[in-house]
């Protein structure tokens, strides 16, 4: 089956629709009475699929993805989100805007809970509450804070995002890295965000900005093509399957992209413009991504270990950063920093 790119997605009083994964776990909990069995269907299929890539993120060690690989994130994305620093992007957001941790913070789609840990780390909080779909992305989330020593500081739950209510002014901030593109209810998500954060409180997100699942347009598609044959067969070998090298970038169909994830990209293109209805605009970080996400995916580890790689994907890095700066296609993600409205 063709697979789309793997893109590196309160308790109590605090919410309602909600079962703690840590207290009585049920795998349904997070769906309202009522929902459809379309809606249904594509939670479970988006839980199962991200659960498996949570467990396989745990033990794979060459990277498949652009925003997986080492090189890349440090001599693009890094520099791009940092202002021509070498942070990642949660530390440079802690650098910028968080001088001293607020009390409490939210974390929405947050997979195996990497973000929330390093949260932690940087000094961004004192504690997190934390939500995802899968409930085994949860299972890795938890034992991960567990192992760490950080369970008594971040709380998580199995959550639908497209239906989760919270309580008024709960949280100082709250973060998304690569996850509000799966969400199809994007009006109702964004007012909860708003509806949960104290006045003046950020929203901070990492997130894929580009076609609606994943239809890339046709200059896209040609410069991609060309970055990909500028790069030696044998750079090519395809790392999430046995064997086997890639020659061709496609856009996937409507129906192929439903099969294998029908929450994938479902309103990317739509989530600055829903976003900016409740909130202002601090600032905005693009990093690119336009190419480099559809030449890389499922090669970018065979480039980023030797000499020879490095300097192919400096190459790359040059050709889209001209293309971005030139006006000819935009950039596909962004790092954006976001105040609630009041």
């Amino acid at each position: 089956m063709i697979k789309a790119p793997i893109l590196v997605k309160l308790f109590g009083a605090l919410f309602r629709n909600f079962n703690s994964k840590q207290e009585s776990p049920s795998d349904n909990a997070f769906l309202n009475e009522g929902d459809n069995a379309v809606n249904s269907a594509k939670l479970k299929k988006a839980s199962k699929l991200w659960g498996k890539v949570a467990r396989a993120t745990q033990s794979k060690t060459l990277p498949s993805s652009w925003a997986e690989c080492p090189y890349v994130l440090q001599h693009y994305i890094n520099p791009l989100v940092s202002k021509g620093n070498n942070r990642d992007w949660l530390s440079a957001i802690a650098h910028d805007y968080f001088k001293a941790p607020v009390d409490k913070a939210l974390s929405l789609g947050c997979g195996s809970g990497g973000l929330e840990r390093h949260a932690l780390d940087l000094g961004i909080a004192n504690s997190f509450d934390a939500f995802d779909v899968s409930s085994e992305a949860i299972d890795v989330a938890i034992e991960e804070a567990k192992r760490l020593g950080m369970i008594s500081r971040i709380r998580y739950g199995v959550a639908d995002l497209n239906r989760l209510e919270f309580r008024p002014s709960v949280y100082e901030a709250a973060f998304a890295s690569q996850s509000i593109h799966h969400i199809e209810d994007l009006e109702h998500y964004v007012s909860q965000v708003h509806q949960s954060l104290t006045p003046h409180g950020l929203f901070v997100f990492n997130e894929y900005l580009g076609p609606n699942q994943f239809q890339w347009t046709e200059k896209q598609l040609h410069y991609a093509q060309k970055l990909l044959d500028s790069i030696p067969i044998s750079h090519r070998k395809l790392i999430r399957q046995e064997e086997g090298y890639k020659e061709k970038i496609a856009r996937m169909t409507i129906d192929q992209m439903n099969e294998y994830d029908p929450t994938e990209a479902i309103r990317s293109r739509d989530i600055v413009p829903v976003v900016m209805e409740k909130f202002e605009l601090v600032e905005k970080r693009d990093f690119g991504g336009t190419l480099l996400h559809l030449v890389l995916d499922n090669i970018a580890g065979n480039l980023s270990e030797s000499s020879e790689g490095q300097a192919i994907l400096q190459g790359l890095f040059q050709e889209e950063r001209k293309l971005i700066q030139s006006g000819e296609i935009g950039s596909d993600f962004s790092l954006i920093v976001s105040r609630k409205a009041v």
